[in-house]
């Protein structure tokens, strides 16, 4: 039968891997490598924490590939032994699925699977893992006491997001007839490493600040919405702007009259702009309960005064949807705010030009993403008034990117940062046997 590993962590602080000691020292434990989609060059482990695991005479397998962004020498000298065939591993990692054909039966193993709202195009996944009696430990479902995800690619998936966004907006603005810093951002995976991405994203603040943004575009805002790891990656890039933070409720003024040496960015909470239908009041814990009761005024409150819309809220089908199709159509219309128009500096159509849809959920809080964006092509343009999308930067409509991937742009930095969290479970997931009974395993609760 296949099971759903759920780890609670009793501590919040991380563990220290020189300090773990591997008691099944018989176990192996196999690298898989990635076979679903061409751009997927990351690692659940980095060389650093496969050297801990050998040290502490954990044999480690890692198949061979060429496009793991990082070289299989490394893992060699930690090490490994770099193989083919990983039929000898009790323990199976991976960052995502496997092909179905691969999958060997009886195995325990560890990957995104994308299964747990019952994905329609994994399925045929499940069912395999249950005809084959694999034990599938999924990444989405290690939760510590509060149900918060411990192990995933999240400020990684908000840092690349935020370049690819930016870079976006060059684009934007170019086609709407206007010259930016922004033009000298690119895509994420266009750079070696996070640094320097980020040093693109320093140069483009620095001609903010000496005043070469177009009068004509108006005050840049940027609204984040989420709490979590994804949208404080997405924050720690637009830190790196002459970016001044205000209060949801100022983003109106702001977009009238800031300071064009600057960008305007705000973080919307929960209580900033969900209410209760019925009376329009906001409780928090009546909200984890019973979501469907809610709406949300992002729409009119906050929407109408955003450049550009960062969205990283967790979403499931009873949450509010933060904009409809409908809501689309009433952001596209010219607004009476933006500048006069002339043949050199271009009126901007309307407010909202850009959506970075990091949460990436199809049909989800942002109800017209219907299918996402991929890494090669990664910006299309949502029409609402024809709902449709335009693979292109021009024509009417609002930007949208929807990577589902973004960790992958960045696969180094992500490597590291995922087996940090991942190494202080690895010797109780060695532990498992997928033929015993999972009531007989002493995962942690």
């Amino acid at each position: 039968m296949l099971r759903f590993i759920s780890h609670q962590s009793k501590r919040t602080q991380k563990c220290n891997p020189g300090q773990r000691r591997f008691e099944h020292l018989n176990a192996v434990i196999a690298i898989r490598r990635e076979d679903v989609n061409p751009w997927e060059r990351r690692a659940p482990l980095a060389p650093r924490h496969v050297r801990d695991l050998t040290s502490n005479g954990v044999k480690v397998l890692v198949q061979p590939s060429n496009r793991r962004a990082i070289h299989e020498k490394y893992y060699m000298k930690a090490g490994a032994i770099i193989q083919e065939d990983i039929s000898e591993a009790t323990l199976i990692i991976g960052v995502k699925r496997p092909p179905e054909d691969k999958i060997m039966p009886r195995k325990t193993y560890a990957f995104f699977s994308h299964t747990i709202k019952a994905q329609e195009a994994n399925m045929g996944l499940l069912d395999d893992l249950l005809r084959k009696e694999v034990r599938l430990i999924d990444y989405e479902k290690m939760v510590d006491n509060h149900g918060q995800r411990i192990v995933a690619f999240g400020q990684w998936a908000g840092v690349a997001g935020m370049i690819n966004i930016l870079h976006g907006l060059g684009l934007r603005f170019l086609a709407l007839g206007h010259h930016t810093p922004f033009m000298h951002i690119g895509m994420a995976h266009n750079y070696r490493n996070v640094s320097q991405a980020i040093q693109a994203v320093r140069d483009c603040g620095y001609e903010i600040s000496m005043g070469l943004l177009p009068k004509s575009i108006g005050p840049v805002t940027f609204c984040f919405t989420g709490s979590g790891n994804v949208s404080k990656g997405a924050q720690d890039i637009i830190n790196e702007l002459p970016v001044e933070y205000v209060e949801p409720h100022e983003m109106k003024d702001v977009s009238e009259t800031g300071d064009m040496t600057r960008v305007y960015a705000t973080v919307l909470s929960r209580h900033h702009h969900l209410v209760r239908e019925s009376d329009g009041t906001y409780d928090p814990m009546e909200y984890e309960g019973h979501p469907e009761l809610y709406t949300s005024q992002f729409r009119t409150s906050v929407a109408p005064y955003t450049t550009c819309l960062i969205n990283a809220i967790y979403w499931d089908p009873h949450t509010p949807t933060l904009l409809s199709r409908l809501d689309a159509q009433r952001l596209i219309r010219p607004s009476k705010a933006l500048a006069k128009s002339s043949e050199g500096s271009p009126a901007l159509p309307h407010k909202l030009l850009a959506i970075c849809d990091i949460s990436a959920d199809t049909g989800g809080s942002i109800e017209f993403m219907n299918e996402c964006t991929t890494i090669d092509k990664p910006f299309c343009m949502y029409d609402a008034d024809q709902h449709v999308d335009h693979d292109s930067v021009e024509g009417n409509g609002i930007l949208v990117c929807s990577i589902d991937n973004l960790p992958a742009q960045l696969p180094i930095e992500a490597t590291e940062y995922f087996g940090d969290r991942l190494f202080p479970f690895i010797g109780e997931m060695l532990a498992s046997d997928a033929t015993r009974p999972l009531e007989k395993e002493s995962f942690s609760q």
